[in-house]
């Protein structure tokens, strides 16, 4: 009977590890001038933070950039706030961070990844083509 419970124990606790996790959203984007520079007008010296704000130009704003889809995940500040930690970048497409980062604007599709609304993983594609 110990062993009965033990058992159950495990599986209540790494079940949830377990789960899978599924696109909970896909959308285009476009990382232009508006998102190289953060709410304060400062300059972005991240990646990630580039891709931070150009969702809170979108959802907090309004100022969408003209290729800017909406998704349904970052309109939340906390799961925005979660960006700059759980973005990736697709492989072939590790170019994509520097080409932004120097000051080039970029179209971009990305993949969002998680459970129920939450997001866990972001994937950066280039979006052209």
């Amino acid at each position: 009977m110990t062993r009965f419970w033990i058992v159950l124990i495990c599986l209540s606790l790494f079940a949830p590890m377990a789960r899978a996790q599924s696109l909970i959203a896909e959308y285009y984007t476009l990382i232009g001038p508006g998102d190289f520079r953060n709410s304060s007008g400062a300059p972005l010296g991240d990646f990630g933070a580039m891709l931070q704000q150009d969702r809170a130009n979108l959802h907090r704003f309004g100022r969408p950039d003209r290729a800017d889809q909406w998704d349904p995940v970052f309109g939340d500040a906390a799961n925005r706030a979660l960006i700059p930690r759980i973005w990736q970048v697709a492989p072939g497409f590790e170019f994509i961070p520097g080409f932004v980062m120097s000051g080039q604007p970029r179209f971009l599709l990305i993949r969002v990844f998680g459970y129920g609304t939450t997001p866990q993983v972001m994937v950066v594609y280039d979006g052209a083509g």
